[in-house]
């Protein structure tokens, strides 16, 4: 595992919470409600992740959470990219792009949420 990563799977629970205020941001710009559940499985996610890690409903929660995401954002690419070439194509092409940094943000949390952390013993 390369050094980013590692760094990144120790901190899982931050990458969590700042994914949730991405889809905060997201949520805030479309002014929806309904984007609210990806923040709120996500910040849950780092919380328990941070709280809980060794418990098989932290395990759960967090690469359900990141299936959601992945899900909801890979959806949001490909709902946007026939606007590319049309008179919406500067805003298609802005959220073509952030969109997909999120769908790659997911990955990576599906990445760090697939194996459940290790009970720590004293």
């Amino acid at each position: 595992m390369s050094a980013i990563l590692g760094t990144i799977r120790a901190n899982s629970a931050y990458a969590y919470i700042a994914v949730g205020a991405l889809w905060l941001a997201v949520a805030v710009l479309a002014g929806s409600a309904l984007i609210l559940w990806p923040v709120v499985a996500c910040v849950l996610g780092g919380v328990q992740l941070k709280m809980w890690p060794a418990r098989r409903l932290t395990w759960a929660w967090a690469v359900s959470t990141a299936v959601l995401g992945l899900l909801l954002a890979a959806y949001q690419v490909y709902a946007w990219v026939p606007f590319l070439g049309g008179s919406f194509g500067s805003v298609a092409a802005a959220a073509t792009a952030a969109f997909a940094v999120l769908t790659v943000a997911h990955v990576l949390l599906l990445y760090m949420g697939a194996k459940p952390a290790r009970a720590e013993t004293a």
